[in-house]
């Protein structure tokens, strides 16, 4: 993913996740485990994108994270760079870009995000909190397979 057609795309993603986080998120729970569309998004735009890239992705959806919440923004923005960064780097070991990948991507960031955020503030019930978390991911995946496909389909051959 580089140049203009990967700015505008990521842009594009980025901004439409901010959305459905703030506005659909809470309504789309299932089994108290609401969807978290910026990890989705995450998750699988570093699929494609540099180390460097996957931090400023990082970056940018924490930032959108934390103005959603009205929480502190270093928590969020420290946790999802580190993640986008770390996602990113995985491109190296040469995995396979599919739907099941997609999934299990956005099920291990997840976790990772979530983890890191918890040390950086530490929720008052850890269990449920982690238990949450758990059920979370579960459904980033499930729907990340979409989105993988779209962003597949966005960024045409260059990708494949």
């Amino acid at each position: 993913m580089k140049g203009a057609r990967g700015v505008l795309v990521s842009g594009l993603f980025i901004w439409i996740s901010a959305v459905l986080q703030q506005s659909m998120s809470h309504r789309l729970g299932v089994l108290s485990a609401t969807p978290d569309f910026l990890l989705i998004t995450l998750s699988c735009l570093c699929m494609y994108a540099s180390r460097a890239g996957g931090a400023v992705i990082g970056f940018l959806t924490g930032l959108m994270a934390g103005a959603i919440t009205g929480a502190n923004l270093t928590q969020f923005i420290l946790s999802r760079s580190v993640t986008g960064f770390l996602d990113a780097w995985t491109k190296a070991f040469g995995l396979d870009l599919n739907f099941v990948s997609a999934a299990i991507n956005a099920f291990i960031v997840t976790v990772t995000a979530q983890l890191i955020l918890m040390f950086f503030a530490p929720p008052s019930g850890i269990v449920a909190f982690l238990g949450a978390t758990i059920l979370s991911a579960t459904v980033n995946g499930v729907l990340a397979v979409p989105v993988h496909a779209l962003l597949k389909r966005m960024l045409g051959p260059q990708v494949a």
